[in-house]
């Protein structure tokens, strides 16, 4: 177990306490993948995992980076007009599915591993997706990142085919050039303890050799490991590190032909999907006795009887595999399951999760007198035997030496030159630049205040809210007002305010504070909020020891503000909501005007629920997170649920209105015979009164509106069963002067404009009876 040290918690700190971006770098062996996993034990945020690779992603317990963001395989580089990718293609081909969207927008935190590996325009490309989607103009949407990685080790792969291209755009592929990081805030925190090694010379050898510029006495003491020739001793296991797979292949597969002894092959057994690239194992593992082999895995049993990286000898491959380590231990190795995930959404709870789409079962083994650098990051040996002359990458020398435990554990089959060891002027500017640690460490409370500062006055943002509203209002005033005059007038006055009654039919003011039907507009209420976050950012600042949420003025301040918000926005939505569930024939208008709507309904209950939690528990980041994941992730976000939803809330409160106490979410499969199941609040049955005050609401200006919508659902049955569009079976404006005449004879429908004789003899005693029930029940 590696010990946290200063940098470890700081790091942490700055990841829990604050919404800054971290990079966390660190020389090999530091604990970075410890403190990966420690995160995602431990964080409270809503995150996700990423890595550029499928085996790095496997290793990390999340998904690549392509797959997560349902990225192409083409560079990213839309101000490159000569090259023509997937990335030109129109918007609504390259949407993202459903559930990919909610997860995008409910994320905090996105965890990236692996970094080094990552292009500059496959961050920009993320920074793009997340912006679009999560409907916000800050670097990455407002997502904090945790990136992971050493860039002194491995570097991105750019094809010789998209170099020219990249070169355009970037002065170098490394991360760190991406354009969205130039923009983002970020501090960089380096782990500092290596656990791997421990003697004091070869660590500054490997210091001299990460920097790209060894003296010669690191040069020196390095080549004296120098042996062409060297042969392994029998009772030592020695792995030789390979720039390319052929040449550890080709190793390997000389070294299990010499043998004489005998064999077994292991199939692995996949089921579901898991992509070929991404394969942990071999999928037929052949094996002989007295192989030399690594394992490929942790032991899952909790026996620690094996761990990624550890060197044996194969002892029995009948009928059980028996495998003898180097201090002469024997491990009976059984299969181990390694699963491909991708994020999903919990029905039950609604969190993010890994879902497994499938499985790779196979013994955690593969033959190991040879393996890639590539495959090596991340593991420790004892003895390596490496050819450093034919590195072909930035880094790959570095990587291949801080495998070893030991210098002593080291053998050269060439010399190491400082060609071998060339640097990056970009990796060199980068690294010189970054922040003293001491600087970090000083602003964490500073920043840890301004993520809590920030936060609050994000609650008291109304700015999207106003923008929603004019999305509705446009539709209802450009498409809508010739065809329900009278609603689009209404609604139109949601955005200025009611100071007095609208109208005949606009609700009365009452004296009781929630049920008042005066309230100001939209647009008034959004100034408001801009301002009153300039006084929270001025208390804020006056406070010059402790957190900002003990002081308090800004807790008194922060509730007399709910109280206010909340007594305003009530009546408006009571107001706003129903004259959204009008029925409307064109099926594009239709379509834009329920997304806009339901978008505007939902911002607007999610700030009222907001506000009743601040006033009965306070405020806190965390809560505040989560509310905005449950609203965007709530089932009940059709216009009708949501509409129900604020006349539901009348006088009481909006959170118990959204689930009553003793009702479940609706479960979607089968019960036994014993079992209930109890319907959703959007699912139970309105109450007569309820319907027609919604009724009376929506077609306010009707003579009869609860005959236009008993109109609605005549036709909607017709439309249904004949599959034709509802303006075939009545136009709704025909539907509306139907219900405004009430006619009770064949004589008076015929007299409403656009009925004619054709559709009376189909459809007029069907309209006729509707209307008489209709007014009987009134």
């Amino acid at each position: 177990m590696i010990e946290r040290d200063e940098r470890f918690t700081l790091a942490e700190r700055y990841v829990e306490e604050t919404g800054v971006s971290v990079f966390l770098t660190g020389k090999a062996g530091t604990g970075k993948t410890t403190f990966l996993k420690e995160i995602v034990r431990q964080t409270s945020k809503r995150f996700a995992v990423v890595a550029p690779t499928g085996v790095a992603a496997i290793n990390a317990g999340g998904v690549t980076i392509h797959s997560f963001f349902q990225l192409p395989l083409c560079p990213y580089l839309p101000d490159v007009k000569e090259l023509v990718t997937e990335y030109q293609m129109p918007e609504r081909m390259r949407s993202l599915r459903k559930e990919r969207v909610k997860i995008l927008r409910t994320l905090d935190l996105l965890i990236i591993d692996e970094i080094s590996m990552v292009r500059a325009d496959i961050l920009d490309a993320i920074d793009d997706i997340l912006k679009r989607y999560r409907r916000n103009d800050r670097p990455f949407g407002g997502v904090q990142l945790l990136m992971i990685g050493d860039i002194q080790q491995l570097p991105p792969v750019v094809r010789e085919s998209e170099r020219p291209f990249m070169e355009q755009v970037y002065s170098s592929p490394f991360f760190f050039n991406s354009k969205v990081l130039q923009r983002l805030p970020y501090v960089t925190i380096q782990l500092e303890k290596v656990h791997r090694q421990s003697d004091r010379i070869f660590l500054d050898i490997l210091n001299e050799v990460r920097s790209g510029r060894p003296s010669e006495w690191a040069l020196s003491e390095l080549n004296k490991r120098l042996d062409p020739g060297f042969v392994p001793p029998e009772n030592e296991r020695w792995i030789r590190l390979t720039t390319h797979n052929a040449q550890a292949d080709s190793v390997n597969e000389a070294k299990m032909n010499a043998l004489k002894t005998d064999e077994a092959t292991f199939e692995a057994q996949v089921e579901g999907i898991f992509p070929e690239n991404a394969y942990p194992a071999e999928t037929q593992l052949r094996l002989r006795v007295g192989a030399q082999v690594m394992f490929v895995r942790n032991d899952t049993s909790g026996e620690a009887r094996y761990y990624n990286g550890k060197i044996a000898t194969v002892e029995k491959v009948k009928p059980q595999l028996i495998v003898k380590d180097e201090s002469g231990d024997r491990i009976e190795v059984t299969t181990e399951k390694w699963e491909n995930i991708r994020y999903g959404l919990n029905e039950e709870t609604g969190e993010i999760e890994g879902i497994v789409d499938g499985t790779f079962e196979q013994v955690p083994l593969r033959p190991a007198w040879a393996v890639t650098i590539h495959k090596s990051q991340g593991l420790t040996f004892d003895h390596v035997i490496i050819d450093a002359g034919a590195a072909f990458s930035f880094g790959q020398v570095y990587v291949a030496l801080s495998r070893c435990r030991t210098l002593e554990g080291i053998v050269l089959t060439t010399p190491i030159t400082r060609r071998c060891t060339f640097t990056s002027e970009e990796v060199t500017a980068f690294e010189s630049s970054r922040e003293p640690a001491d600087e970090v460490r000083l602003k964490l409370p500073a920043m840890s205040n301004e993520y809590f500062t920030s936060t609050l006055c994000d609650a008291f943002d109304l700015q999207r809210l106003c923008y929603l509203y004019n999305r509705v209002n446009r539709i209802y005033q450009v498409n809508l007002s010739n065809l329900y005059p009278d609603q689009a007038r209404r609604f139109n006055t949601v955005g200025a305010g009611i100071s007095e009654p609208v109208g005949e039919t606009a609700p009365q003011q009452d004296s009781g504070k929630d049920n008042q039907k005066t309230f100001a507009g939209i647009r008034s209420l959004s100034d408001t909020a801009q301002k009153f976050q300039k006084q929270i950012r001025y208390i804020a600042a006056s406070i010059h020891s402790g957190a900002p949420d003990d002081f308090p003025l800004l807790r008194e301040r922060v509730t007399k503000a709910c109280e206010y918000f909340r007594k305003e926005l009530r009546p408006l939505a009571s107001f706003a909501a129903p004259l959204t569930l009008i029925e409307i024939d064109d099926k594009e208008i239709k379509k834009a005007f329920k997304a806009a709507a339901e978008e505007f309904l939902s911002e607007l209950r999610f700030r009222l629920t907001l506000y009743e939690t601040i006033l009965s528990e306070g405020f806190s980041t965390k809560e505040y997170h989560k509310l905005k994941a449950d609203n965007e992730l709530s089932e009940a976000r059709s216009l009708k649920a949501l509409a129900r939803s604020f006349s539901e809330a009348a006088g009481g409160s909006l959170r118990q209105a959204q689930r009553p106490e003793g009702t479940a979410r609706q479960v979607q499969r089968p019960c036994a015979d014993s079992e209930t199941v109890e319907p959703s609040a959007t699912t139970q049955t309105q109450k007569p009164s309820d319907r027609q005050s919604q009724e009376s609401d929506t077609y306010t200006g009707s003579l009869h509106p609860e005959l236009v919508q008993a109109l609605i659902d005549w036709r909607r049955e017709k439309y249904q069963k004949d599959n034709v569009p509802a303006y075939i079976i009545l136009h709704q404006k025909t539907l509306l002067a139907i219900a405004d005449l009430a006619p009770t004879t064949r004589e008076e429908l015929l007299t409403v404009k656009g009925f004619g004789k054709s559709k009376c003899d189909k459809y007029g005693d069907e309209i006729l009876d509707v209307i008489r029930q209709g007014l009987k029940s009134k």
